[in-house]
C-alpha cells in the first residue's frame, strides 16, 4: 500500500476570505510614508480629488484621522482610535521609533450589523 500524495489544492484549507484593511503610516505631519496593499478594490476611490497628491490621505479620511489624533500631542500614552467615514471604518494607531512619532492607520469597509 502506497502513500497517495496530496496535491497543493488539496493540502490547503479553505478559509473564507476575510477583508484586508488598507494601511497607511503618516510622519508626525500627516503625510503618506508608506501604505500596504489591500486585497481588493480600493474603497477609498471615490475620495480622491482631481488634484490629490500621492503622498496624501484622500480629504475625508484626512479630516478624521487629524480630528481623531488631536489629542495625541498633549497626551502622554495616546491609544488607538477608530470613527466612521463614507461608510468606512478608519482606526489610528500611534507608532513610536527611532525617527520619532508615526501614525498607522487602517481602513475597510464597515460591515454594518444586521438583524
Amino acid at each position: 500500500m502506497y502513500a497517495q500524495p496530496l496535491t497543493v489544492k488539496e493540502s490547503i484549507p479553505v478559509v473564507p476570505e476575510s477583508p484586508i484593511p488598507y494601511c497607511f503610516i503618516l510622519d508626525d505631519t500627516y503625510r503618506v510614508v508608506m501604505a500596504g496593499p489591500s486585497g481588493g478594490e480600493d474603497p477609498l476611490a471615490p475620495l480622491y480629488a482631481a488634484d490629490s497628491r500621492i503622498d496624501e490621505l484622500p480629504g475625508p479620511i484626512d479630516r478624521v484621522v487629524r480630528a481623531l489624533t488631536a489629542t495625541w500631542r498633549t497626551s502622554r500614552a495616546p491609544s488607538n482610535v477608530s470613527a466612521i467615514v463614507s461608510n468606512l471604518q478608519v482606526t489610528a494607531a500611534p507608532l513610536h521609533g527611532y525617527d520619532g512619532r508615526r501614525i498607522a492607520v487602517f481602513i475597510r469597509r464597515h460591515e454594518q450589523a444586521t438583524r
